[in-house]
């Protein structure tokens, strides 16, 4: 029999490749919070594809059959809700399976014995992970099973969000449905959806926005082979919406290719940066799209129109951001999409986003959400921070060019919040080919710090700093020539 690996926060144990079962459970006592369990199917990008790649016991099972929600059961003075994986099926575009929980009616800090145990179809319990450092968070991410050349693997994350179920999503590209705010007045032409129960309220990138399972009940709850016995179902717990802050004035920040906004009594957030590592310019820079920087601003909810000739297959542009001092949460959609450019924290007041113009061309629309002042900068790729030999620092999302020679590349990084970072590299032989990430260089999300080295190869490329409310420090060292 195989021997139960006790995990400790952070760290990972092999799992068969075959078809498991993972109990996220508590002890059960009066008035403890109800604990809902989810699965969450994220791509090599770490972001869901779908409505669909969300499982939670009011849409039970993946399209695929490989992940389903079974049900709760209790016994023996434990509660646990159940979730089943078929490893050796899921599909290869699936990279990453989180197992999260949420509760409503109260914080993680008051539910006793929280852990997440995954166990095989007999019984035999392979890994346990208690967590045991739980205060105010209302959603959790306990755990993770990732693919490492051709096997699985499952990581004890323990990674709490303090804005519930909410702010768990939006790091994984899932749009949540918002009541509507109670001031500043919303535009005539703004349509608010109200948000539905549990993670039926988080529509997937890509998608129309439809309810996934829609107002459906929870199904039965039966007994679940190697569960405790006696199943019972649990209330859904309802989303916590993200909290849209108050007012505030623009902050500047020194970042090359930048619109000066000129604003008293201010605080800046400079980046410092080297010069850019000589190199050839970018075999598509003909075909980057030229134009010069649009500024917009506007104060609580608007939409704004970007009326610029995008051509076809256009290659990103950059899409910067500034907020008040008081608050920094910002959302930015594009209108008739489902996914969002922003909708994270600046921790800075300040962030610059890769924006993917229509592939038909033409203009687009951006819906803005923010209770304070804001403005909006539209940039073409080609002002992207250069990156060349020695140290950058800054913080939050931003974009860098590389167009040097191979490198090393030294991260560190760290959020008093304990976020999650992640460093993408664009590269491609055609503007079109720049609209998505050629590689995830970086993705930690489980630690205040980051301290990585990786490698970057022959430029042009870009790098983007695509989720993170990091203050961060990038040192770049080119390898010798041979």
């Amino acid at each position: 029999m195989t021997p139960m690996t006790h995990l400790a926060k952070g760290a990972n144990a092999p799992v068969p490749t075959a078809p498991l079962r993972i109990a996220v459970g508590r002890q059960q006592a009066p008035g403890v919070p109800a604990v809902e369990a989810s699965a969450v199917l994220l791509d090599a990008t770490g972001t869901v594809r779908g409505d669909a790649d969300i499982v939670f016991h009011g849409q039970p099972a993946h399209p695929s059959g490989t992940v389903r929600h079974v049900g709760t059961g209790e016994g023996s003075g434990q509660l646990a809700e159940w979730l089943e994986l078929d490893l050796p099926r899921i599909e290869p575009a699936v990279q990453r399976v989180l197992v999260a929980g949420s509760c409503d009616d109260g914080t993680f800090g008051q539910v006793p014995g929280l852990y997440a145990q995954v166990t095989a179809t007999d019984g035999t319990i392979l890994t346990h992970y208690d967590i045991t450092d739980a205060t105010s968070e209302t959603a959790f991410v306990l755990g993770e099973f990732y693919r490492r050349d051709g096997a699985w693997k499952f990581r004890a994350v323990g990674q709490g969000y303090d804005s519930g179920l909410a702010g768990l999503a939006t790091d994984f590209g899932v749009v949540v449905a918002e009541a509507p705010m109670a001031t500043p007045p919303l535009p005539a032409t703004a349509a608010v959806t109200p948000p539905a129960s549990g993670p039926a309220a988080l529509h997937g990138v890509g998608k129309s926005g439809a309810v996934p399972g829609g107002a459906t009940a929870p199904p039965t709850a039966k007994p679940v082979p190697g569960a405790v016995p006696g199943s019972v179902p649990l209330p859904a717990p309802a989303v916590a919406s993200p909290v849209l802050p108050g007012a505030g004035v623009p902050v500047p920040h020194a970042v090359p290719g930048a619109v000066p906004v000129a604003v008293p009594e201010q605080q800046t957030s400079p980046i410092t940066a080297p010069a850019a590592a000589p190199g050839t310019a970018p075999s598509w820079g003909a075909g980057l799209f030229h134009f010069e920087p649009l500024v917009f601003s506007g104060k609580g909810e608007k939409t704004v129109t970007v009326a610029l000739p995008f051509p076809q297959d256009s290659a990103p542009v950059i899409l910067e951001a500034r907020v008040g001092r008081q608050y920094n949460f910002l959302a930015v959609q594009i209108v008739g999409r489902s996914t969002d450019v922003f909708c994270n924290d600046l921790p800075d007041h300040y962030g610059r986003a890769l924006l993917n113009p229509p592939r038909k061309g033409g203009p687009l629309k951006l819906r803005v959400r923010h209770s304070g002042t804001w403005e909006l900068t539209v940039l073409p790729l080609t002002t992207a921070l250069p990156i060349g030999p020695g140290t950058i620092q800054g913080s939050g999302r931003e974009i860098f060019v590389h167009t040097g020679t191979a490198a090393d590349l030294e991260v560190r990084a760290k959020d008093p919040h304990s976020g999650w970072f992640q460093l993408n590299q664009y590269q491609g032989d055609t503007p079109d080919d720049l609209r998505r990430p050629t590689e995830q260089l970086v993705h930690a999300w489980n630690g205040r710090r980051v301290k990585e080295k990786v490698h970057i190869p022959d430029g042009p490329l870009f790098l983007a700093i695509d989720k993170s409310r990091h203050h961060w420090e990038l040192t770049l060292e080119p390898l010798p020539l041979a």
